[in-house]
């Protein structure tokens, strides 16, 4: 057993062997880690991309339920047919998974979220004007809803929504172009590794080699010596 391990030892752990393997295995290995933190670093600021955009796609959601909503109560009011609710019943239900989803995509900005906030306020104060006008056309006609209405315009509270969601969006888009960049030099950095780790691995072989070449070459010289 002894004598088959170091016949193996002699022929496949030589010091040549050795010095090929040991050197550009560490090279790789550090290529390896090297990579895989850069590809994790990409991996996270690519999702907190695709989060953006998804927290931008959410505000543009918002407004459009909020308009369905307002497009079916006066739908109502002009009609009298529970029909025309449809739109504003759904844009309820809607609405409130998008707040919600809004809430979740925001929920690392401090300063977005006090926007949300503010932006959940109005928003639950527009749906309660909805509301009243409808409850005041069911009980005292058109005419008491449209006085309301009238009210409601004059409060403009569909102006302040948009001017706070334009707010949040714009901010997004900011922490958009951010994390875009990031993204960016993400891909560059692994670029710039995969060609460090080829360039470090083709050095450090050639250096093994001129080494093991020049000691060749004095071991031969010696023997012609002797």
């Amino acid at each position: 057993m002894n004598s088959s391990w170091g016949a193996l030892r002699a022929r496949y752990l030589t010091t040549p062997v050795l010095l090929r393997s040991i050197p550009v295995g560490v090279v790789i290995a550090a290529g390896v880690v090297a990579t895989t933190w850069t590809h994790m670093l990409l991996s996270d600021h690519q999702d907190l991309v695709v989060h953006t955009y998804e927290a931008i796609d959410t505000t543009k959601d918002v407004l459009i339920g909020l308009d369905d909503a307002e497009t079916g109560q006066r739908g109502y009011l002009l009609s009298g047919d529970r029909r025309y609710l449809e739109p504003y019943d759904k844009a309820l239900t809607r609405l409130s998974d998008l707040r919600r989803s809004l809430r979740s995509h925001i929920s690392d900005n401090a300063e977005q979220i006090k926007r949300v906030e503010t932006l959940g306020g109005m928003i639950d104060e527009k749906l309660g004007e909805l509301k009243r006008s409808i409850a005041a056309h069911d009980a005292d006609g058109f005419e008491a809803a449209r006085q309301l209405e009238i009210a409601m315009m004059d409060r403009a509270t569909m102006d302040d929504i948009r001017r706070v969601i334009g707010s949040i969006t714009e901010n997004e888009k900011a922490l958009l172009s951010a994390r875009q960049s990031e993204v960016d030099r993400d891909e560059a950095r692994i670029r710039i590794v995969a060609i460090l780790v080829g360039l470090a691995s083709f050095l450090t072989r050639a250096a093994i080699e001129l080494y093991l070449g020049r000691r060749e070459r004095v071991a031969a010289s010696r023997e012609r010596r002797q």
